[in-house]
């Protein structure tokens, strides 16, 4: 079930966003629990872990980027898409990063394209969630530990012995840094170095030639690695930046 709210001051665009939504549920056969607000203070003051919000930005009281700017430090990825019948105000939406802007009056035609593009987008985003939270087996000689993969930092070889970094510790794992590569690779993980294995969704910064992790360990990049290494970057960060269209 899709989540949404609903904030604007005057009943009738209320009223009139969320018939349109109910016909797009019932066209879609979708399932959504849409909730109502006439006041930004209510909406907050109300808040639940929505998946959508529609947001007047001019309202009396709390406007909406204020209210968009009290979501954010409750939850920071729900979607937040302004209607308003004033423009100016994209610069300010951008950094509550909102998912839309859009004019008032909203037409069917308009309001159905952007419902299609941020169901899509959240659809995405749960199976990229969902996959980081995947589980995966680790060699650790007589046991096999299973972590999920959001979980480990990097495996480090050093002295013939494979140590993995993780969120719930440190141990020593019966496995080749290469075959851990490639059990890890379609999820993030990478090898800078022929010593580390790392999960590039736990890197906190990149520089020329180290990582920071986001335990703040610092991992080395090869110099006859750090081409590919930049590439393998390059790609990572625009499968991001496609992620917060």
């Amino acid at each position: 079930m899709i989540r949404i709210a609903l904030c604007d001051d005057e009943r009738d665009e209320l009223n009139l966003l969320e018939t349109v939504i109910k016909q797009y549920e019932e066209e879609r056969n979708l399932s959504f629990r849409i909730t109502s607000y006439k006041r930004g203070e209510e909406l907050i003051g109300n808040w639940e872990n929505f998946d959508i919000v529609f947001l007047d930005i001019r309202m009396s009281g709390m406007d909406g980027m204020e209210a968009a700017k009290s979501i954010r430090k409750k939850d920071m990825q729900v979607e937040i898409i302004f209607i308003t019948s004033h423009i100016g105000l994209t610069r300010e939406a951008l950094a509550v990063h909102a998912f839309e802007y859009l004019e008032k009056p909203v037409s069917k035609e308009v309001l159905y394209q952007q419902m299609d593009e941020v169901l899509d987008k959240i659809s995405r985003n749960k199976q990229i969630e969902a996959k980081r939270k995947e589980i995966v087996e680790i060699n650790a000689g007589k046991s096999v530990i299973r972590i999920a993969v959001d979980d480990i930092y990097y495996f480090e070889r050093n002295d013939r012995k494979i140590k993995a970094v993780t969120k719930k510790g440190s141990f020593i794992v019966n496995e080749t840094i290469s075959s851990l590569e490639q059990k890890l690779k379609t999820f993030d993980f990478v090898m800078p170095h022929q010593s580390f294995v790392v999960n590039i969704n736990q890197m906190q910064d990149y520089y020329k030639d180290e990582i920071i992790m986001m335990n703040s360990d610092t991992i080395p990049v090869a110099q006859k690695r750090s081409s590919e290494f930049k590439k393998v970057m390059r790609d990572f960060l625009q499968k991001q930046m496609n992620k917060s269209l």
